[in-house]
């Protein structure tokens, strides 16, 4: 196919709003629910009798969080390449994808569960906390891995379904892992129903048993609407060389971005952990505030994934170019939203949050910092999927790096380090990481190197028109 035949196919305007809403608002759906299980985890245990109890949680699930963010590599390497794939029309490779990466997961839940101890030690190390609480944490945290396998199986069957575009099975899978865990925690925390009450303990095997649920869904969904696919004949073998090499590449550089985005983080806690009591307060009020943007530009970012790897799979680059400036102006609308709603009401949604009125006047002092920056989080946010799906992973992770050592690093040393700043300068820092990573992918996004970069690594996959 030449670049100009290429180039010269359009999607109709007509029904694309309607394409992205589509997969958008089953994924911003199935998004806000995750947080919706920590909310109920705390609310039970805090209702037992040892306040040990809800700190052992809530440290071991800080824990969970970091190890099983940091392999959410799994879902968007699946839907990247299945995507791609699934555009080409190529089957027996969407098969084989899904093989691959159920693979991986085995074996990366068999590291983590052999190397669960020094993971606990570290983890539980830095969170500190009394020996009770760390005594409840790592009851908790060796029930808890036990549903590891689980949580990655369902990372990659999820990135199946959205590759092939399909976002109501991932949410159908979230909905019943909730609903499951959130009824085993009513039964085993308490004893309700005739199940013996275990406390912590219970809050655990709850987890298990909703993410066991869900890999369950997740497998009768896969055998119910891609039984076909699934019984395509592969054309080559399964582990052959160049395949491998494509996923872990893909893989490697999705989790180098993650853990270059961790790192901002846990610098930006452990600056202002140094602030005593009430910036620290202030400051994870405000870091949930800004993560309900992350919440609300989720679904349109994995619209991305899967549009424009269809489309480039297709060899439609025009589509994806006129895609994405769509998912584009969703992300700066909504964004602009919620410049206004923080702009002027950042300081009553934070008392939502905190009866303390000395933590909602520091994370105020924050309203103009946070709500400027709305949009162009939003644009970052969607640049994520976009180049998610055009499988333009090796350059995410370096626009990644970029941002948080060359933009991030400099100016937290310079404003808050070296400078003695507070709370607002350490989320200036932070703000201009964001803005470095606006930067840097928007030079991208205005070439078409991230429009070949799939083409280039699969050449086969490219149907002739």
């Amino acid at each position: 196919m030449s670049d100009g035949q290429a180039l010269g196919r359009e999607p109709a305007a007509r029904g694309l709003n309607r394409r992205i809403l589509r997969l958008a608002i089953p994924n911003l759906l199935a998004s806000i629910s995750v947080p919706l299980i920590g909310i109920a985890d705390t609310a039970m245990i805090g209702h037992l009798e040892n306040v040990a109890f809800l700190g052992a949680v809530a440290t071991a699930s800080v824990v969970f969080d970091v190890l099983l963010w940091g392999a959410g590599f799994l879902r968007m390497g699946t839907t990247s390449i299945v995507a791609q794939h699934h555009g080409a029309g190529d089957r027996a490779e969407c098969a084989a994808s899904l093989y691959r990466g159920l693979i991986i997961a085995a074996l990366l839940a068999v590291i983590m569960f052999a190397v669960r101890g020094p993971i606990a030690q570290v983890g539980f190390g830095l969170a500190g906390g009394t020996s009770a609480v760390q005594e409840f944490a790592h009851q908790y945290f060796n029930i808890r891995i036990l549903g590891v396998p689980f949580v990655l199986a369902i990372y990659v069957c999820n990135g199946f379904f959205l590759g092939t575009a399909n976002a109501m099975a991932p949410l159908a899978v979230t909905v019943v892992t909730n609903i499951v865990n959130v009824g085993a925690d009513y039964a085993l925390i308490f004893g309700h129903w005739g199940a013996p009450a275990l406390g912590v303990e219970g809050a655990a095997w709850a987890a298990v048993l909703g993410n066991a649920a869900g890999i369950v869904v997740a497998g009768i969904l896969l055998l119910w609407f891609y039984g076909d696919i699934l019984r395509t004949k592969l054309r080559e073998p399964l582990l052959k060389a160049e395949r491998l090499r494509h996923l872990f590449d893909t893989n490697i550089n999705l989790f180098l971005r993650t853990l270059c985005l961790l790192y901002t983080q846990f610098s930006m806690l452990a600056m202002v952990s140094r602030m005593g009591e009430v910036p620290l307060a202030a400051h994870a009020v405000v870091t949930q505030v800004w993560s309900l943007v992350s919440y609300g530009i989720d679904g349109f970012a994995h619209a991305g994934e899967t549009l424009v790897g269809n489309s480039l799979g297709a060899g439609q680059l025009a589509s994806a170019r006129q895609i994405s400036r769509r998912l584009l102006a969703w992300g700066t609308g909504i964004g602009l939203v919620f410049t206004v709603i923080y702009a002027l009401g950042l300081e009553q949604i934070a008392g939502l949050f905190t009866e303390h009125h000395e933590v909602v006047v520091a994370a105020s002092g924050l309203t103009l910092v946070v709500a400027l920056m709305q949009p162009l989080n939003a644009m970052v946010f969607v640049f994520d999927g976009i180049f998610i799906g055009a499988n333009d992973v090796a350059y995410l992770f370096r626009a990644m790096a970029v941002s948080a050592f060359l933009f991030f690093t400099p100016a937290a040393l310079w404003l808050v380090v070296w400078g003695g700043g507070g709370l607002l300068a350490a989320w200036l820092a932070y703000a201009l990481m964001m803005l470095g990573r606006l930067v840097t992918l928007s030079w991208r996004y205005r070439s078409d190197a991230w429009l070949r970069s799939f083409i280039k690594a699969e050449p086969a996959t490219i149907s002739p028109p």
